[in-house]
């Protein structure tokens, strides 16, 4: 397994190299895990994260599973999760946690270092953060994370419609908040040092009508692609919307794994096909 000292940019273009760039959203709501056949509970929800995992045959670049449907469940459910992100990691499967966690200076550290640190049982190779407080509010977290060989996607430009007018809106100076925190982004990737892709990724989802000018915004970063699937945008989206990008995309899916059936073998093929479709965007 690669050491804490290997970037996580290095990791994830070798992954992304070797099994394409799809990346499966681990999502074990209440609903999905009666369609599986698994108990709403914290041992079900760490049985679908391992039958998607068996699915994939370990053969996937990255994986994101959803903190709030493991959290749910309290301290087991943070066991579970746990439990999960490491039989991943043994398998050099990427671990993305979707927490989005956002904070101040020491604050957003020590979240970094609970998702971070070498030491920590629910150590991750990369996590969502949300900027709402200010980017520079979370430089600490980022530094953190980079050091010890993390990554971190900052939301950008989510695939929910709810997000759109505030993401959307212009500042005094008439540029975009999603846009200045393109730029934020490019800046900070840059100071951190010369590789490119660098730590710092963005999260753009697919169904986003500005995504083209948006990716084409963080040219040194990583773009997480929400919303393939269940909340309409396809892989064509992915590929036309984020053309500027390619090489740099995770189009993510979530539902749609579920899409050709819940047992092993139907999961196994679907998430075969969706692996050969992402292919198609990198």
């Amino acid at each position: 397994m690669a050491t804490a000292a290997t970037s996580f940019g290095t990791r994830l273009r070798a992954r992304i190299g070797e099994h394409g760039p799809l990346c499966v959203g681990i999502d074990p709501s209440r609903s999905i895990l009666a369609e599986c056949g698994l108990p709403d509970s914290a041992q079900g929800a760490l049985e679908f994260g391992q039958r998607l995992l068996k699915a994939g045959e370990y053969q996937l670049a990255i994986v994101k599973p959803q903190a709030a449907y493991f959290e749910r469940f309290g301290s087991a459910g943070v066991r579970a999760l746990e439990t999960l992100t490491a039989e991943a990691r043994a398998k050099e499967v990427l671990v993305l946690l979707d927490a989005k966690r956002g904070d101040i200076d020491t604050s957003a550290e020590a979240y970094a270092e609970g998702f971070f640190s070498p030491a920590s049982p629910l150590r991750v190779d990369a996590l969502t953060l949300s900027p709402y407080l200010g980017l520079g509010a979370l430089e600490r977290a980022i530094t953190y994370a980079a050091r010890g060989g993390g990554g971190v996607f900052v939301v950008v430009r989510s695939s929910n419609p709810e997000g759109e007018a505030l993401q959307t809106a212009h500042r005094a100076d008439g540029r975009s908040v999603a846009r200045a925190l393109c730029e934020e982004i490019t800046a900070l990737n840059r100071r951190l040092g010369a590789e490119s892709p660098g730590p710092v990724g963005a999260v753009v989802g697919a169904t986003c009508a500005d995504a083209t000018a948006t990716v084409a915004a963080l040219p040194d970063s990583f773009v997480l692609a929400p919303g393939v699937g269940a909340q309409g945008a396809s892989f064509e989206d992915v590929r036309t919307r984020m053309s500027g990008a390619r090489g740099r995309v995770l189009p993510s899916v979530s539902r749609g794994v579920l899409a050709g059936g819940t047992d092993l073998s139907d999961l196994r093929t679907t998430i075969r096909v969706l692996r050969e479709q992402a292919r198609g965007t990198a």
